[in-house]
């Protein structure tokens, strides 16, 4: 199996971008999945010479396209995305479908015509109890229209135990959608509110969710850091599941 590693960046990280740089020089990771930030500068990102996928920015800036109050502010996000997402080459941009109306968002996506956009799928319920859009396969199929599909693990997860139902029915249902790229990062299956905990630090089958990859995923580590060193670890930790299912 051949997967790229994906190291998450936010556009403020400027100060980590040199040991970045170093890790994907060394091919322990293979692209930045990178976030930016408004009032940000591009700059530094466009003087390196590696391969970006982007993180539309997020709720955290009152992105939401399920919200029709926001829509203003969402597009003006969007389009800046894009604009990071042009001049860095990046091959996909992955969005969130936010919270509130899934018809305000089935509105809002029916206006984009991007083939790198890839709607990612949610948890039932946000960190403040809102329910999102987006946390079933049937939702994501409704959804996405030509657009592409982002398969976020410990979201599915989360959604599995909300909703009572198997996870390994779940993530099957998810994977006929074909995503393009995947988040993971480990969790309780009993919390429905996101987790991002490094791999071992919850209940996760983490093993099942290496295994049901396809091959030449590209997979994004959305685990927590203190420094790169937990990057590293966690990576070992996967790496290690699937030298582990290779000889099964």
């Amino acid at each position: 199996m051949n997967i790229d590693f994906g190291l998450k960046l936010w556009s403020s990280n400027n100060d980590m971008l040199v040991d970045a740089v170093d890790m994907i020089d060394d091919d322990k990771f293979q692209y930045i999945e990178l976030t930016p930030v408004p009032g940000t500068d591009i700059k530094a990102f466009k003087d390196l010479d590696v391969p970006y996928i982007i993180h539309i920015t997020t709720e955290r800036w009152g992105f939401n396209i399920s919200d029709k109050s926001s829509a203003s502010i969402s597009r003006g996000l969007l389009n800046d995305s894009i604009r990071w997402a042009d001049e860095l080459d990046a091959k996909y941009m992955i969005m969130h479908p936010g919270f509130e109306e899934i018809d305000v968002a089935m509105s809002f996506l029916a206006k984009i015509d991007d083939d790198r956009i890839l709607l990612e799928n949610m948890p039932m319920l946000g960190l403040n109890g809102e329910m999102m859009v987006g946390y079933s396969p049937s939702q994501i199929n409704q959804l996405k229209g030509k657009l592409g599909f982002c398969l976020d693990l410990n979201h599915a997860m989360k959604a599995a135990g909300s909703l009572s139902v198997p996870y390994q029915e779940f993530m099957t249902e998810f994977l006929t959608l074909k995503p393009k790229v995947f988040h993971i990062a480990d969790g309780h299956m009993a919390k429905p509110e996101d987790e991002h905990l490094h791999i071992g630090d919850g209940d996760y089958d983490i093993k099942h969710l290496m295994d049901i990859l396809p091959n030449d995923a590209y997979l994004t580590l959305e685990t927590p850091r203190a420094s790169f060193s937990d990057d590293l670890d966690n990576l070992m930790k996967l790496k290690l599941l699937l030298q582990r299912g290779g000889q099964s």
